[in-house]
């Protein structure tokens, strides 16, 4: 079985389908002064819920649990300019409050590659900040992504950028709550 070799970084393109697959912002500092009390009991918060993120990579359901917990759907796969076809597994994690509409998560995802052999993982932390009337969010315009190989070592670690801030839908118990707005999935890059 030939495998892809994971001593190549993750490339910018990578931690940007990743930034826009989960996207959303960047979280960096310490947030426990700020986080509201009873972390864990998230109910009231309007960022709980299920969510439809709009992305530069398409459209990533999610679920912020009331439990602090976080689930993103990405799509399984993307490829990758430098580690070829790039399968991706469900983004878990965290959130928490740090303002009256405003929290941050992290979450990690494992990766593999065509032949199936893992390959490392890929983690974010992000900020978002819901609006008044709690039916949308939005992020910021940079994000904090960390690659790492088989191994666990860092092969990437960098503060992105990019043009527009990810934002996201309330999802409700009918077809007609969400209303997704047209979008242009960016293309594939071929291997070389």
């Amino acid at each position: 079985m030939t495998t892809l070799p994971t001593d190549r970084p993750l490339s910018r393109r990578a931690a940007l389908a990743g930034v826009g697959a989960g996207g959303l912002g960047l979280a960096l500092g310490a947030r426990g002064a700020a986080a509201q009390e009873g972390e864990g009991d998230l109910a009231g918060h309007p960022l709980t819920g299920s969510w439809v993120a709009m992305t530069p990579g398409g459209v990533v359901p999610q679920i912020h649990g009331a439990d602090g917990s976080f689930i993103a759907a990405f799509p399984p796969n993307y490829v990758d300019p430098v580690l070829g076809l790039t399968f991706q597994g469900p983004a878990l994690g965290r959130w928490e409050a740090d303002g009256e509409r405003s929290g941050h998560f992290t979450f990690i995802q494992a990766l593999s590659d065509a032949n199936g052999a893992y390959t490392g993982t890929f983690q974010l932390a992000a900020d978002i900040e819901a609006s008044e009337d709690g039916q949308t969010w939005s992020g910021t315009t940079t994000a904090h992504a960390i690659g790492r190989d088989a191994g666990n070592a860092v092969t990437f670690d960098e503060v992105l950028a990019f043009d527009s801030p990810v934002t996201a839908t309330r999802v409700g118990a009918t077809l007609e709550s969400v209303d997704l707005p047209v979008a242009t999935p960016a293309a594939a890059t071929p291997t070389p």
